[in-house]
């Protein structure tokens, strides 16, 4: 074949790709402004602790990197 028509084959194959791509993109982005979000307006909504929390988080002051 001539060069200029398997360049420009190539080309539109690249350009289907590419809209797919975009197509892909663009559901994943409308299927995640769908969802619910998980947010919690604190001083309204309290958040439900497991009826075992005491309270304590637990630190470990050999793991600490804050003072570093």
């Amino acid at each position: 074949m001539f060069p200029m028509v398997t360049e420009f084959m190539n080309y539109g194959q690249q350009t289907i790709r590419a809209a797919r791509y975009i197509g892909q993109g663009f559901t994943i982005t409308l299927s995640h402004a769908n969802r619910l979000p998980i947010t919690i307006q604190y001083p309204y909504e309290k958040l439900i602790t497991s009826e075992r929390f005491r309270g304590r988080i637990h630190f470990e002051f050999d793991k600490c990197i804050a003072c570093e």
